[in-house]
């Protein structure tokens, strides 16, 4: 989908390289190890537009401790207030099949047009996402990845027509889905809305070390978002980290630091990285620890923040 005319002054650097990719991208092997390999090539002779770097959670702290201004990703459900943030995601309690039909006169209509005029009051660009990682064990209850594709329209579909313009449809998956097989339920593809519906690729992705009950290795960024990138330059869309995060470790800072150079490399690409600078979320999770403490982890994070040529807030 074409972006919004209220973007086009904002990224015209980005813009112009989409609509190169959409053209000389022609064919639909979006996670091959050739366009996996493309996502690390040599950064481009000219910047795109600085990319949004922010933090999910502990954001005033992170950035006090950076001396930086940071974005901010909030979460929510629909039944409760629109938080405010540079990158909002948001989940209903009913059912996919629920959302997909959703119409005048009940609850979750209702919900979903007081959060389109609220966020179409506020200062765009809004990166806009409806109920993140939708293929993980998390989201098992909702429904088909049918019923998904189909809400997921749907909010968009109300939300373009309370004339929402300041936002940008992000779709936000696991980098697992990107990575894993096609024969997989959790394949990203089986998911996707359709380019019509999305602006920006998403994709959470975590080092998780050793933390994971159920296993996990030391993983740099650049080993794990290649196939997202690939999938975001084959349909022509930006990309984003809507979560990004690495358990503690010695080598946590070192870590930040490589990821600084990845996402560097691939700005042309990317428009907002968030880190999740929070605890664990799942009792499966107990034993990750996300939140930035060391001082040189912070001061490698704050490198990012500082980079303004290629970040901002």
């Amino acid at each position: 989908m074409p972006i919004p005319a209220l973007f086009a002054a904002q990224i015209p650097r980005q813009r112009r390289q989409n609509l190169f990719q959409r053209r000389a991208l022609t064919c639909a092997a979006a996670a091959t190890i050739a366009l996996a390999s493309a996502a690390t090539a040599a950064p481009a002779a000219s910047a795109a537009t600085p990319m949004y770097l922010g933090a999910v959670g502990g954001v005033q702290e992170l950035s006090r401790q950076t001396g930086q201004p940071l974005a901010t990703h909030g979460y929510a459900h629909f039944d409760q207030g629109v938080p405010d943030g540079r990158m909002i995601t948001v989940r209903s309690s009913a059912s996919w099949r629920t959302v997909a039909t959703a119409g005048p006169g009940s609850s979750v209509y209702a919900d979903i047009v007081r959060w389109a005029q609220t966020i179409k009051s506020r200062p765009g660009p809004i990166f806009f996402a409806y109920h993140h990682e939708p293929e993980a064990s998390g989201s098992a209850g909702y429904g088909t990845a049918a019923d998904f594709v189909a809400a997921y329209r749907r909010v968009v579909s109300i939300f373009r027509a309370q004339g929402v313009r300041n936002v940008l449809y992000t779709w936000q998956m696991t980098d697992w889905a990107f990575r894993t097989s096609p024969s997989d339920a959790r394949y990203a593809t089986k998911w996707y809305p359709g380019d019509s519906y999305v602006d920006v690729v998403g994709a959470d992705i975590y080092n998780w070390s050793a933390c994971r009950t159920s296993g996990g290795t030391w993983d740099e960024l650049s080993a794990m978002a290649g196939p997202f990138l690939a999938f975001a330059r084959a349909h022509g869309k930006q990309a984003a980290l809507p979560e990004l995060g690495s358990d503690a470790d010695a080598r946590r800072a070192q870590w930040l630091r490589n990821a600084h150079a990845y996402l560097v490399a691939n700005r042309d690409v990317l428009a907002a990285v968030f880190y999740f600078n929070r605890g664990p979320t799942q009792a499966a999770h107990s034993a990750c620890t996300w939140t930035l403490t060391q001082a040189a982890e912070q001061r490698a994070f704050g490198d990012m923040a500082r980079d303004r040529a290629y970040f901002r807030s």
